[in-house]
């Protein structure tokens, strides 16, 4: 297998500082030529909300349906 690249999901939204720290530790791999950083907008929190409310549902639909 061959890759070009890879996709790096954070499990929060990172600050200024975290960022730089973490794209100068990315920068240092053998091999990385670049790295951009994806900034949040509003669409993103309201997709987390919308998937959490609907696993939500879909436990208490679970948890109900005895």
């Amino acid at each position: 297998m061959s890759v070009k690249g890879l996709v790096v999901h954070f499990r929060r939204d990172l600050n200024d500082h975290e960022v730089e720290r973490m794209i100068d530790a990315l920068m240092m791999l053998k091999g990385v030529m670049k790295v951009t950083p994806v900034e949040v907008r509003f669409e993103d929190d309201l997709n987390r909300q919308r998937v959490k409310r609907e696993l939500l549902d879909k436990l208490r639909a679970l948890l109900e349906d005895k």
